[in-house]
């Protein structure tokens, strides 16, 4: 015997389906900007890092300078 599902059902499900859908989006979504969120992060850090380097050389190189002169 098969169980009549209503028209209220039907819509009930449908919205639950989709809800699920959108769910299932967003969390894809929040993954992928997670991973870019961590490569941006990771370029930073090596600018940061690249920069106090290049900060370091022209200390040294005004340093020298001065002292030459």
């Amino acid at each position: 015997m098969t169980k009549h599902v209503s028209d209220s059902e039907r819509l009930v499900i449908a919205t639950l389906h989709r809800r699920e859908t959108e769910l299932k989006q967003a969390r894809e979504l929040i993954d992928q900007l997670k991973k870019q969120l961590k490569v941006q992060n990771d370029y930073i850090t090596e600018l940061k890092s690249s920069n106090k380097l290049l900060a370091s050389q022209v200390r040294f190189l005004i340093h020298k300078q001065i002292s030459h002169d």
